[in-house]
């Protein structure tokens, strides 16, 4: 392939009318020949270029396509975060309510409990104190009857007694009737 030094050097033969016709047509040719093929690489070589620009804009706005997708895809996230954030306190806020609401049932619920139980202690304690009131008086009652029992089998003992005394000391006595009877036993009859 001719250099650019080799057209700048190239010294033609003159003849007898100056240079030779052959020779410019020979230069000429080989010149003609490589600049159609420099011609052919050059026009190649633009078609490829433009071919890859073609191409590099596309990458670019690929690129450029994938850094909005990016950043989107990172407001997503962070908002994807957020709200996962905002549902999650809101999740334990509802979840604290509920403790609470349930905490306070169940103090409520103790409350109610105790109260009952204070009023079944004080039930039980009236039932308690009426019982032994009740017992307290049946057995008074039942002391009263045994002392009355006893001073009944003693009155029944003493006037036995007495009779039976009487009865060996009895003089007769004659009554309007004429009858004798024992003084014992009449006045045993008396009292």
């Amino acid at each position: 392939m001719i250099t650019p030094m080799d057209i700048h050097n190239k010294e033609f033969e003159t003849g007898f009318r100056g240079y030779s016709k052959e020779a410019v047509d020979t230069f000429m040719a080989e010149i003609n020949k490589d600049y159609e093929v420099l011609y052919r690489e050059n026009r190649e070589l633009k078609e490829k270029i433009e071919h890859l620009e073609k191409r590099i804009a596309q990458y670019e706005q690929m690129e450029e396509t994938m850094n909005n997708t990016l950043v989107l895809a990172q407001e997503t996230g962070e908002n994807v975060k957020a709200a996962s954030r905002k549902e999650a306190e809101l999740i334990i806020q509802d979840a604290q309510a509920q403790r609470q609401s349930i905490l306070d049932s169940a103090e409520s619920s103790l409350r109610e409990a105790r109260d009952r139980y204070a009023i079944i202690r004080n039930d039980i304690a009236v039932f308690r104190t009426k019982m032994e009131s009740i017992l307290h008086s049946q057995l008074k009652m039942l002391e009263d009857v045994v002392l009355d029992d006893r001073k009944l089998e003693e009155t029944i003992r003493g006037n036995a007694e007495a009779a039976h005394e009487s009865k060996e000391t009895a003089t007769p006595v004659v009554t309007e009737d004429n009858t004798t009877t024992d003084a014992a036993v009449e006045t045993t009859a008396a009292k």
